[in-house]
């Protein structure tokens, strides 16, 4: 055994979807009539009391294979989303054995990540798995695994989730023979593209977060990354965030689900812009259904914030009022069609293939295409940080400077710069000196928290407009009077959050930028 590198791709969907894949004639057609095998499978996954190991990137898992016992240590953070690196040795049972591992280097930080502490068991999977080899064309070996079962915590108050997916793992050929052969099998079939691991959702159960809304985190760029390597993992990172809500959406119906996902396609959407050239050109005809999914979450999400953050503290500071009780009448009702429309667009087959189209790029590169000038994608990433960051900040400075004569469209325009900022930043910020981009994003976020607010009264007038729009007479006048009230007390606001907004912006222009 030893380490070695997995190309894979997974997909979820309900038990049905995958019956009829695996009785489909495309799948026979490919598995040239090689029979299916079956067999139960039992996991158990250790880590530390502290989840040093999750922390670190890695899953340590015991499994039964062949009637022995395998240990396996995954860890992830390749450059795209379908490579991940894994350490195999046979162990004589369900406890782990580190010693076992062949790889010197990897026992000792492994041994240095857990500092002695002590291997716990945190979560089992139990399922049955039905696999058969795969061959779509001559010199291509791919290996099919349909997975269905269930996933246990092992604490005393068990928690549990199903499992219901299948995957392809490449054994022989190129990648993209595998993305291929992921379109052919899954066209028309409710199956959807996921990234979420088993270790993954193992220790969302274990600490009850298994559908708690997942946010950007910490991209990390090795210091000699070139603009292609960037651009790659910066894709991959948007894609892993809009993907990592799936469920705190479909599952536990949270507005932050959809705010992140929402965040991670407009970071995709910037990235696009930021470095345009060949990687925009080469993204071209993705981008457009990105605009779409990001545009039907963007309305539900604005209803979102109209109703918690917009009407109900006007609401609550002006007391029982039929009239303003219509409006949120009115906006609930509009919101559960925003939604359901979020649901039909999550399930539908233009985003899974959207899904599984943006993860073939992180592999396939097309952006190095000369054709198109993909010869400016070999910089260092460093150098095209530097220029791209100087631009965005230049951007920024030439609105900000007038800052106390905005008015609520240059406001917005000024926000929407300083959001591209803040995601060309987050892009490049392990490039930087840490403590540094850390002082610089912390005033430039209270900057924009501030505009944030201002731009709240914007929103009420407008969407206030748009719903008395529509009922015109006889409803009109209550809704016209509420949006008036929730408007107002915005507007009755705006004096002093102007002044926070020049104090905000002084502190924020005489910093010195990270990059310089």
């Amino acid at each position: 055994m030893g380490m070695g590198h997995e190309i894979e791709l997974k997909f979820i969907g309900p038990e049905d979807a995958l019956t009829r894949l695996r009785r489909s004639p495309k799948l026979r057609r490919f598995a040239r009539k090689r029979q299916p095998k079956t067999a139960a499978l039992q996991a158990a996954y250790y880590d530390t009391a502290s989840f040093a190991l999750r922390d670190a990137g890695f899953g340590l898992r015991v499994r039964t294979e062949n009637g022995g016992f395998v240990q396996t240590l995954k860890s992830s953070g390749m450059h795209d989303v379908a490579t991940r690196q894994e350490e195999k040795a046979e162990v004589d049972g369900f406890t782990p054995n580190l010693d076992a591992f062949p790889d010197k280097k990897l026992r000792r930080r492994v041994a240095k990540l857990i500092k002695g502490e002590e291997l716990q068991q945190v979560f089992s999977v139990e399922m049955r798995r039905t696999t058969v080899l795969l061959t779509p064309r001559r010199g291509i070996e791919i290996e099919v695994a349909f997975d269905v079962g269930t996933i246990k915590t092992a604490d005393r108050k068990p928690a549990s989730a199903p499992i219901s997916e299948f995957e392809l793992e490449l054994l022989k050929g190129d990648a993209n023979d595998l993305f291929a052969c992921a379109r052919e099998l899954t066209a028309d079939l409710p199956l959807t593209f996921f990234l979420q691991s088993k270790a993954e959702r193992g220790y969302g159960l274990a600490v009850d977060a298994a559908e708690a809304p997942v946010n950007a985190g910490r991209l990390v760029l090795p210091a000699e990354a070139t603009a292609d390597d960037a651009f790659g993992r910066i894709i991959a990172h948007c894609l892993s965030q809009f993907l990592g809500n799936w469920s705190a959406v479909m599952i536990a119906r949270d507005p932050e689900g959809i705010h992140q996902m929402r965040v991670a396609l407009r970071r995709m959407r910037s990235a696009f812009a930021l470095f345009g050239g060949s990687f925009r050109t080469a993204m071209h005809g993705l981008e457009e259904h990105v605009r779409w999914i990001a545009e039907v979450l963007g309305h539900a999400r604005d209803l979102d914030v109209f109703q918690e953050d917009v009407y109900r503290p006007a609401a609550e500071a002006h007391g029982d009022d039929e009239r303003l009780l219509e409006l949120a009448t009115v906006v609930r009702t509009r919101r559960r069609i925003a939604w359901a429309a979020v649901f039909e667009a999550l399930e539908s087959e233009r985003l899974r293939r959207l899904a599984l189209e943006l993860a073939a790029a992180t592999y396939s590169k097309p952006w190095l295409d000369t054709s198109i000038g993909g010869a400016d994608a070999v910089e260092p990433a460093i150098v095209l940080a530097h220029e791209r960051l100087e631009q965005r900040l230049a951007q920024v400075m030439k609105l900000g400077r007038r800052v106390e004569d905005l008015d609520a469209g240059d406001r917005h325009r000024l926000r929407i710069r300083l959001k591209k900022l803040r995601y060309a930043i987050d892009f490049f910020q392990s490039l930087f000196k840490k403590r540094a981009v850390r002082k610089y994003l912390k005033r430039l976020s209270a900057l924009q928290d501030v505009l944030g607010r201002m731009n709240d009264a914007a929103v009420a007038r407008s969407l206030g407009r748009e719903i008395l729009s529509e009922h015109g007479e006889g409803g009109g006048a209550a809704i016209g009077y509420a949006g008036g009230i929730v408007a107002g007390w915005h507007l009755g606001h705006s004096r002093a959050r102007a002044k926070t907004l020049e104090k905000e912006w002084r502190r924020f222009a005489k910093l010195t930028p990270p990059w310089e």
